[in-house]
């Protein structure tokens, strides 16, 4: 049990226990010390949400919803596009590049700079925009609200008991300090160090991609979703939900015949992970990795990851804890997302809509990217069921076809996949170091 002691002069207009929690009152503490601390509205030209959409189109202008928003980066694989009618969008739910976006609910407070790729798109009502004035540095405010100080601030001002968000109004108020321009810029060349091997990753990763796509032949081949088709009735299963027979799985079928193949079931080892219900989450301990935890690029444990104690961690880690070099595969929600476990972040258990592979026989860098291509996260998501949330089956992961291209080929694809994985484990170390620079310039 926490407990806090405060003057009455300190009470504001909240009187909830966690409001007060000591983590939040020290942060304040030291931010009164500091010299040229000023709120985040005296230093921004523009602070302004988005707007709520519900109509999506299959072309248009991006919208980018908060489940875009990663510790590491932007996350675009989810991609939802709104009002084909480009003109009609205003211009104040529009982000540009240079623009700052924080994420209002879900991982409450992450904070990315916009680049040039997404320029002009359209941000949803859980996204507020920040465009920095020449007062500031944005590469350094990013970090600074990304650090502990900036975070807790937002944990602390967030409301809601289920679901927390950030207004506007508490936004402008966060307390920014204001270092010299020297240190700013320190930043900012860290920033920009990380942006660079973040990028060096997305090469490799699509390098790899591409080898893979034109070994399987399916480098030029079209897999758009048509709204309209014809299915004979020779070819009906036990499936008449109409998505189930898009041409487009007939293409990576055929294509498929022309390869060797083996199903995933054949070639690996499957465990399940666990569910240990919502009574034994805690905010410390070991995570409690859920789907929306990890994707295939790494694993992003944030402000709304679920932790177990530590003696259930133990009773729980030999059947549910993947191991180095494992990979993780998703099977509820966001199905089909595969990741091999890294070194250095391998102390947690998977809940129960992710599965662990144990790799033989091939190599597992390969597989990861195999299980996250087309060719297989189409038959994922074809032979999956469930309106709301997707659900795939045990057997039916058992089930997928692999294609097996030569030794030598897969060795290539997993060496770039690794690099790939190294160069994004190394931006991630920059920002951490970027983080500890500015909390230690705090904390002086």
């Amino acid at each position: 049990m926490q407990t806090s002691i405060i003057k009455f002069s300190q009470i504001e207009d909240r009187i909830d226990a966690e409001y007060y929690k000591p983590e939040y009152l020290s942060i304040y503490e030291e931010l009164e010390k500091k010299k040229n601390v000023v709120l985040l509205e005296n230093i921004a030209k523009e602070i302004v949400s988005g707007s709520y959409i519900n109509t999506y189109f299959p072309k248009g202008t991006f919208y980018l919803r908060v489940n875009n928003l990663k510790e590491e980066g932007f996350d675009l694989s989810d991609a939802k596009y709104v009002d084909i009618q480009y003109s009609k969008i205003p211009e104040r739910i529009r982000i540009h590049t240079n623009d700052l976006v924080l994420g209002r609910t879900g991982t409450v407070g992450v904070v990315l700079i916009v680049p040039n790729e997404l320029d002009g798109v359209v941000m949803s009502q859980h996204i507020t925009k920040i465009v920095p004035s020449e007062r500031i540095n944005r590469f350094y405010l990013m970090i600074y609200l990304n650090s502990k100080y900036g975070r807790l601030q937002a944990k602390k001002t967030a409301l809601g008991s289920m679901q927390k968000e950030l207004t506007l109004e508490v936004t402008k108020n966060f307390k920014i300090p204001v270092p010299s321009q020297l240190f700013q810029q320190k930043i900012e060349k860290i920033v920009k160090r990380a942006q660079e091997k973040l990028k060096l990753a997305d090469e490799k990763h699509k390098e790899a991609e591409k080898i893979l796509n034109k070994e399987l032949g399916l480098k030029n081949l079209d897999l758009f979703t048509q709204k309209t088709f014809e299915a004979k009735f020779s070819e009906a299963k036990d499936r008449f939900d109409p998505s189930y027979y898009q041409p487009k799985y007939k293409k990576i079928n055929s294509k498929l015949k022309d390869q060797k193949t083996m199903p995933l079931g054949e070639i690996v080892k499957i465990r399940k992970g666990v569910e240990v219900g919502y009574e034994a989450y805690t905010t410390e301990g070991k995570p409690f990795a859920r789907v929306q935890d990890y994707d295939e690029k790494g694993i992003f444990f944030s402000g709304s990851t679920n932790y177990v104690r530590q003696y259930l961690y133990e009773e729980l880690k030999n059947k549910h804890k993947p191991d180095v070099g494992e990979i993780i595969f998703s099977k509820d929600g966001t199905i089909g997302r595969a990741l091999v476990i890294p070194r250095d972040n391998h102390e947690f258990v998977v809940s129960g809509g992710t599965l662990i592979l144990t790799v033989q026989d091939i190599d597992n860098y390969y597989l990861a990217l195999v299980l996250n291509s087309e060719v297989v996260h189409s038959q994922a998501v074809r032979n999956s069921i469930g309106a709301i949330i997707q659900h795939l089956s045990v057997d039916e992961v058992k089930n997928l076809k692999i294609p097996i291209l030569p030794k030598s080929t897969q060795q290539k694809i997993a060496d770039l996949v690794q690099k790939s994985y190294e160069a994004r484990k190394k931006a991630k170390e920059l920002l951490e170091q970027a983080k500890r620079e500015v909390e230690n310039l705090i904390e002086v």
